[in-house]
């Protein structure tokens, strides 16, 4: 059983007429009670109570009609969750709340034809609830809490009214995720138990450094809009070790979406969708799972990657009365 309260506030103050400061406050209480046993006939019987103040606080200037910029910071706690205690080693380290601390820094131009943001951040992680590669008394692997890890990046974007029928919109994802002083266990199946690797500086799982996408669009006919849409992700990891033998290459895919909005006057309005996804027959992957232990002496690993969907068709009916 969980129980959640929540308190929020919210304040606004004009320090000037272009000058704005902010202020959100969230208070949290959960209660945590788990009962029963498991597949294995463990107790699983256990309480857990956290009190969290999550601030966030923050300037926004208006520069002028085109031009603002902005400044906050946030700080976020997280509970672990139910499989995250049910997991963990009886007689071992259990989980704890992460802690994040975020800071960003952006700025915005808007013209009638032409708009440009940036957003700078970094994103400071206590206690992070990661895969290590240890595993709990029966064998299965456990979430685990690592001291100090991070993401920072910048996020651009941009849109171009290029004529009165064609317009562009990109975005466009440059980040470092890490991990400090990251240690993986890897079973070993000579000696029984895990091994430890002291690996320094990694990267974070599932975190690629670069994420991109575009749209054009071009209204073809009247009612009728065609849009290319472009989606680039670099590669990533699959485990928090930085090992290329355990990678997700980078991948490109294109969409083509035809929208067509149908004169009539049984509802306020009618589109008709046809959604052409992967429109190259890209063969990719965005999901894996791995297994690493030593054997002879050797390591080796036990993987499987999740293909997705060559070209597909997708066709649909939007109606508003």
């Amino acid at each position: 059983m969980k129980k959640d309260l929540n308190l929020y506030a919210k304040y606004n103050y004009e320090l000037t007429k272009d000058v704005n400061l902010f202020a959100d406050f969230q208070y949290r209480k959960i209660d945590y009670s788990i009962g029963g046993l498991d597949d294995d006939l463990r107790d699983l019987k256990q309480t857990h109570n956290f009190e969290f103040f999550n601030p966030k606080v923050g300037i926004f200037y208006q520069v002028d009609g085109r031009q603002n910029l902005y400044a906050n910071y946030a700080r976020a706690n997280r509970e672990p969750n139910r499989d995250n205690y049910v997991d963990a080693d009886p007689q071992g380290k259990q989980p704890t709340f992460e802690t994040l601390n975020d800071f960003e820094l952006g700025y915005k131009y808007t013209t009638s034809r032409f708009a440009f943001g940036v957003n700078a951040y970094y994103m400071l992680y206590q206690n992070q609830l990661i895969l290590t590669g240890e595993i709990n008394d029966v064998g299965a692997p456990i979430m685990t809490n690592v001291d100090n890890s991070y993401r920072a990046g910048l996020e651009l974007m941009a849109g171009m009214k290029v004529t009165e029928k064609l317009k562009w919109d990109v975005n466009v994802t440059l980040s470092r995720n890490k991990i400090k002083g990251f240690s993986e266990f890897v079973d070993d199946w000579d000696n029984g138990g895990q091994v430890e690797n002291k690996l320094g500086t990694t990267d974070l799982a599932f975190s690629p450094e670069i994420i991109a996408n575009s749209q054009l669009s071009w209204m073809a006919a009247k009612g009728l809009t065609v849009s290319l849409q472009s989606y680039s992700v670099s590669k990533q990891y699959i485990d928090n070790s930085s090992s290329n033998d355990r990678k997700l290459n980078g991948y490109l895919l294109n969409n083509l979406k035809l929208t067509y909005r149908v004169p009539q006057k049984l509802a306020k309005e009618m589109n008709l969708h046809l959604l052409v996804n992967n429109l190259f027959d890209t063969q990719y992957e965005n999901n894996a799972w791995v297994y690493s232990y030593i054997y002879g002496g050797e390591r080796f690993a036990m993987d499987g990657y999740f293909p997705q969907a060559g070209i597909n068709f997708l066709a649909g009916i939007d109606i508003k009365f």
